[in-house]
């Protein structure tokens, strides 16, 4: 039943979100994930989940929700949109599955709303998709574990033998901000995974049985762990080098979806990457063709990078009123609307630079 299925994915962005995608990663094989945090942005994901499967060429779908309570009226809109896709020839099934009481409201009206506050989401998740769908059966015996460790941490079950460890794996996914979800949506997800599939041979032996010191273990070594997951060599590179080496290999694999032009310049337009001068010149000096890097954030904030080929603090000057040296200026986007989509930023971003182009 689950091979006929498109699972798209809506979760949180900490350890029990992950978690509760990561396992699931387990469970089905054609699987597509999606991450907010709570407010605004759970609708926007939402509506991209619906987008994508009006557009899919497949007929059974399942919309699978885990460590997010939906209030009342995002549960209807849910709803009705479903059901007015599925009067299209196609067959999407709903569920939620959730540990904030919170949603108790949407549980008491929605059959596919499920909550169980006693437990975290991971485990929720584990637990369900076992009974409704099946794992391998080696998958399912380190997957218990496993799930009892986020709940440990998830519902601070401090007399619980994993509450150490589950500690370690919360601040792990909690500090790992190297990317930019909003940027490097996919890569972001599956560094998390990766270092969850790390995690998990600091826990558990060969017979899915708690390791001793498995969290100090594990704390001693998420930092190298992370280099050698990006394919980085702790004893020559830096963090920051690795790190902005694959940064710079995301950004050209699709650089010309993040072009964009000043005049008679050519530049490279990123969301929520922060930090920008090391990465910026690394990826000018490999792709010549680029006179310039702009990154901007939620508040509209400009940072402008150039290697000589385009005076920045002219563009900043003149078109988000700031300044600085003409290789390295800031500026800000007044009335800059904030998203949590790449290309709505760009637009407005376009909006400014079009009275340069003409």
């Amino acid at each position: 039943m689950k091979d006929n299925l498109e699972v798209h994915h809506l979760s949180h962005i900490d350890l029990d979100g992950y978690g509760a995608q990561f396992i699931a990663k387990k469970c089905f094989s054609n699987i597509r994930f999606y991450n907010a945090n709570y407010g605004k942005e759970v609708l926007v994901r939402i509506n991209d989940i619906l987008n994508n499967i009006k557009k899919s060429t497949h007929k059974g779908f399942l919309i699978l929700i885990t460590d997010l309570n939906l209030n009342l009226n995002e549960a209807q809109f849910l709803q009705n949109e479903v059901n007015l896709i599925n009067t299209a020839s196609k067959n999407i099934k709903i569920q939620l599955l959730d540990h904030h009481i919170t949603g108790k409201d949407c549980a008491d009206n929605y059959a596919w709303y499920h909550l169980d506050s006693s437990i975290c989401a991971s485990k929720i998740t584990f637990e369900f998709l076992k009974k409704q769908y099946g794992f391998d059966d080696e998958d399912s015996m380190w997957l218990a574990p496993f799930s009892e460790m986020i709940n440990a941490a998830d519902t601070w079950q401090e007399n619980s033998k994993y509450f150490p460890f589950g500690k370690v794996a919360m601040g792990m996914i909690a500090q790992s901000k190297e990317f930019s979800r909003f940027m490097f949506d996919s890569f972001d997800r599956e560094f998390k995974f990766s270092m969850l599939e790390v995690a998990k041979k600091y826990l558990l032996d060969s017979n899915n049985e708690l390791k001793a010191n498995s969290n100090v273990n594990l704390d001693n070594n998420i930092f190298l762990d992370k280099k050698e997951i990006l394919g980085g060599d702790s004893k020559t590179q830096t963090m920051d080098d690795i790190l902005s080496i694959k940064q710079s290999e995301l950004l050209a694999e699709n650089k010309d979806r993040y072009t964009i032009y000043y005049k008679d310049k050519k530049g490279l337009l990123t969301y929520m990457v922060g930090g920008i001068s090391v990465l910026a010149n690394l990826f000018l000096s490999q792709n010549p063709e680029f006179d310039f890097f702009m990154d901007i954030n939620l508040r509209g904030n400009v940072s402008l990078r150039s290697n000589g080929k385009c005076d920045v603090s002219t563009l900043s000057k003149e078109c988000f009123n700031g300044g600085g040296h003409k290789n390295a200026s800031g500026g800000k986007m007044e009335g800059f609307k904030e998203t949590f989509l790449y290309y709505e930023a760009k637009e407005q971003v376009l909006d400014i630079l079009k009275d340069y182009n003409d």
